[in-house]
């Protein structure tokens, strides 16, 4: 009778979960997002087995140098953009069109700043038209396509950035084919005219979508100048997260080899694609936290709370699945990834520590302490790139693989005696008021 009773109250709840909103909007988004993952997937294992793996890990050395400095492509103005549209939904045209200009100017300023740091990075030099079209996709390119998705987001039309997620990987995929294919050279050159030209589709189609779904922008030069103490906040913090996910490939890249490059890149690409769905909630419950956290640390800890087992779980999952599993990857991509087994196995917890990760970082910022998480992320990054310098030289992509483990478990730790400690300060403080 007791068993009955906690079956009709699991089955109850559960029925009571699947209909409300933002499960049903999660939901789908997740399906849509695993479709392009798996267009994702199809494009990074035909472009793996078509280029060497020389010129694939110089791709990768090449995208992770503009990973570093993408976020200060747009200078958090998708995020602030997001705070507040997500309060008043007439100050759209204004925030979009502050978004679209900042990035705009920003993005040739970094791309520049890119194609000279190329040539002290990068021992092996490639084609300067070559680096050009790469990092044109995934500074600028890919700045629009981000910022469209965060216009989405303010107005809660999540079903429009899982359409634009699924325009992104469908045209990646379909150069991918074109490559494979040899309808032109089969090298790195050809990719990266594929490559570009996708990318520029991908962000015309993406900002095409905002201005017909929402509403088109409105330009005011002085407002970018405004908001630009509180766009930096967001840009460090991102840019930090950036670092702790792509300077192992880019110093690879210098200190190591592409070969060691390619190698390590393929495991983070798996983790990536599994870290996929987590993102996709976090992307959809971001709104939410400012919300709640307009009534402080204790507001937003108390929905972080509802989000913390599905995490901890799907992370558990990962975990044991890429132990388990790693060894079919030299049957996906050839048996010169055979290494790559090694780093998935090495790197099997990182999906778990990001997500948990994320959970008290978007906690911090949705209370108003995005210069708390920013600071965080700044040392985890300062903290990672040393690491590097010193375990790159002696263990190559082992000593990358350590230096991600320890930086980010470390910023895990640091993020939640974070939020702990303001909770119990905000607790202390209503308990004392109402005393």
């Amino acid at each position: 009778m007791f068993d009955r009773f906690n079956l009709r109250s699991l089955k109850a709840r559960l029925a009571a979960i699947s209909q409300h909103h933002f499960f049903r909007k999660t939901f789908w988004t997740i399906i849509a997002r695993l479709g392009g993952l798996v267009m994702q997937l199809g494009y990074f294992v035909l472009v793996a087995r078509t280029l060497t793996l020389g010129e694939y890990g110089m791709f990768i050395g090449i995208s992770a140098l503009a990973s570093l400095l993408v976020s200060f492509a747009g200078f958090g103005s998708g995020d602030i953009l997001i705070k507040n549209v997500s309060r008043d939904r007439e100050l759209f045209r204004d925030y979009w069109g502050n978004a679209l200009l900042t990035s705009t100017v920003s993005s040739f300023v970094l791309i520049l700043l890119c194609l000279l740091a190329t040539q002290l990075f990068f021992p092996e030099k490639g084609s300067t038209l070559v680096v050009f079209l790469i990092l044109f996709s995934d500074i600028f390119c890919l700045t629009l396509w981000n910022i469209a998705g965060d216009a989405f987001s303010s107005v809660d039309l999540l079903y429009k950035v899982a359409q634009t997620d699924v325009v992104y990987a469908a045209n990646k995929l379909v150069v991918a084919v074109v490559l494979a294919m040899g309808v032109w050279r089969q090298d790195l050159t050809t990719w990266a005219w594929l490559y570009c030209a996708s990318s520029v589709i991908t962000a015309a189609i993406s900002v095409a979508i905002v201005h017909q779904s929402i509403a088109g922008p409105r330009f005011r030069p002085s407002m970018a100048l405004k908001n630009l103490k509180e766009g930096v906040y967001f840009s460090l913090s991102y840019s930090a997260e950036k670092v702790n996910g792509d300077i192992d490939k880019t110093m690879l890249a210098s200190a190591a080899s592409f070969q060691a490059t390619g190698i390590y890149a393929a495991g983070s690409r798996f983790l990536t694609s599994a870290y996929t769905p987590l993102q996709v909630l976090f992307n959809n419950s971001y709104m939410r936290y400012f919300k709640h956290g307009a009534n402080g640390i204790t507001g937003s800890f108390g929905f972080a709370k509802r989000l913390l087992p599905a995490v901890v779980g799907y992370g558990a999952a990962t975990t044991l699945g890429f132990v388990l599993l790693s060894p079919l990857v030299p049957r996906i991509l050839g048996d010169s990834y055979q290494e790559t087994v090694m780093v998935l196995r090495w790197l099997s917890p990182y999906v778990l520590i990001l997500g948990v990760q994320a959970i008290a970082a978007d906690t911090l910022t949705g209370a108003g302490f995005q210069s708390w998480r920013s600071g965080v992320n700044v040392g985890a990054a300062i903290v990672n790139i040393s690491l590097n310098f010193w375990l790159i030289p002696l263990y190559s992509w082992k000593g990358a693989a350590w230096a991600t483990l320890i930086s980010d478990g470390s910023k895990l730790l640091v993020l939640w005696l974070m939020v702990w400690g303001l909770h119990r300060r905000a607790q202390r403080c209503a308990s004392q008021a109402t005393g």
